[in-house]
C-alpha cells in the first residue's frame, strides 16, 4: 500500500507585549531601560532580525531577571532559529519567574516535541491542563502526543474532555476520528472493526458540521468508508473534500480509484485527468503521477479489465493547535 504522510508542524505563538505595568523611568544618562529593549525586540522580531531581536531580549532579561514576557519571545526568536535547547532554557526562565505562565508551558511542550522529546512535551501539555483546566488546545496536542505513543484510550478520553469543554472545535472532532481509526486498524474481530469505523466516521461528521470546509475531514470519511466498502457515500465524502479544496491531490487520486470501484470508467477517466492537472508538476507527487497515466492510458484504450493498482490512498493525519 503506498502511504502518505501530512505532517502539520505546530505554529509558534508571538506574543508582543509592549506595555508592561510599574516599569521604572528610566533617568538621564541610564542605559537602555528593559522596556524599551522589549519593545526594540519585538520590532526586530516582526521585521524579520531574529539575531537581532535576540541580542534586545537578552540584554532586556540581564536588566531585569523577572521578566517573563521578554523571557518568553526569546524562546519564540530561538524557537524560529531551530535552536531549541536554548528556546527551552528560556521558557523555563519564564517559568520561573511565574509558574504559572501557561503559555511558557505551552510552547515549551512545542519546544519538546520539536526536539523529539515527547514524554516531556507531554509533561508540560498536563502541566497545562492542571493550572488552565479549560485549555482546550493543550488538550487536542495532547491526544495527538497520546495517539501517537500508541495510547488510544487515553487519547480519546482527552479528545472528549475537550469536546466536553467546547463542542464546537472541529479539529478536536477531527483528531477524534483520527484516533478511533487507529483503533479500528488494531481490532481483529470484525464487529468491533466496523464499530469503530462508525464511531471514527461520526467524528468527522461532527467535524464536518463544525466547518464544512474541513476538506481533511471529508478526505478521511471517505477513506472509512472506503474501508467499510461503502462506495457511493466514499465517493460524495470525496466529491466534498474536492468542493472545499478543488487542487487536493489526494481526493482526486482516490476519487478516480472509486469511480473505477464503482465501475464507472467516464468518471474515473474524467478525475485521472483532473488529478494530473493539478499534480503533473508536483515532485511529491511524482510516484503517484506514474499510477494515474498507466489508468488513464488503460481507461482510454477501452480496456475493460483493471489494471493492478495500488490501495486508495491513506487519511490524513492529526490536526495540532497553534500556540495561544
Amino acid at each position: 500500500m503506498l502511504t502518505r504522510t501530512i505532517v502539520s508542524r505546530m505554529v509558534f505563538a508571538f506574543t508582543a507585549v509592549l506595555m508592561v505595568p510599574n516599569l521604572a523611568v528610566a533617568q538621564a544618562g541610564d542605559a537602555t531601560p528593559p522596556d524599551e529593549l522589549f519593545k526594540l525586540g519585538n520590532e526586530a522580531f516582526n521585521n524579520g532580525n531574529i539575531d537581532q531581536a535576540i541580542g534586545h531580549y537578552q540584554q532586556c532579561v540581564e536588566a531585569r531577571p523577572n521578566f517573563k514576557e521578554a523571557w518568553y519571545n526569546l524562546g519564540i526568536a530561538f524557537g524560529r532559529k531551530h535552536q531549541f535547547e536554548q528556546e527551552i532554557g528560556a521558557y523555563e526562565q519564564a517559568l520561573n519567574t511565574d509558574p504559572r505562565y501557561t503559555k511558557a508551558m505551552y510552547n515549551l511542550a512545542i519546544a519538546y516535541e520539536d526536539k523529539g522529546d515527547i514524554d516531556k512535551a507531554i509533561e508540560y501539555y498536563e502541566k497545562v491542563i492542571e493550572v488552565e483546566a479549560r485549555a482546550v488546545d493543550a488538550r487536542i496536542n495532547l491526544g495527538i502526543l497520546y495517539a501517537r505513543k500508541g495510547r488510544l484510550e487515553r487519547a480519546i478520553e482527552v479528545y472528549l474532555k475537550a469536546l466536553e469543554l467546547d463542542p464546537e472545535v472541529a479539529d478536536a472532532h477531527f483528531n477524534l476520528g483520527i484516533a478511533y481509526g487507529k483503533q479500528a486498524a488494531k481490532a481483529s474481530a470484525p464487529e468491533e472493526k466496523n464499530a469503530l469505523i462508525q464511531k471514527e466516521i461520526e467524528a468527522y461528521k461532527a467535524a464536518v458540521e463544525k466547518n464544512n470546509s474541513y476538506h481533511k475531514a471529508w478526505y478521511n470519511m471517505a477513506v472509512a468508508y472506503n474501508r467499510l466498502n461503502q462506495v457511493d457515500e466514499e465517493i460524495t465524502a470525496y466529491l466534498e473534500a474536492i468542493e472545499a479544496k478543488p487542487d487536493y491531490p489526494q481526493a482526486l487520486f482516490n476519487l478516480a480509484f472509486a469511480y473505477e470501484e464503482k465501475s464507472d470508467p467516464t468518471n474515473a477517466l474524467a478525475y485521472w485527468r483532473k488529478y494530473l492537472e493539478v499534480s503533473a508538476e508536483l515532485p511529491s507527487e511524482a510516484e503517484y503521477v506514474e499510477t494515474a497515466r498507466r489508468q488513464i492510458e488503460r481507461l482510454e484504450a477501452a480496456n475493460p479489465a483493471p489494471a493492478p493498482a495500488p490501495e486508495p490512498r491513506p487519511a490524513e493525519e492529526a490536526q495540532p493547535q497553534p500556540a495561544p
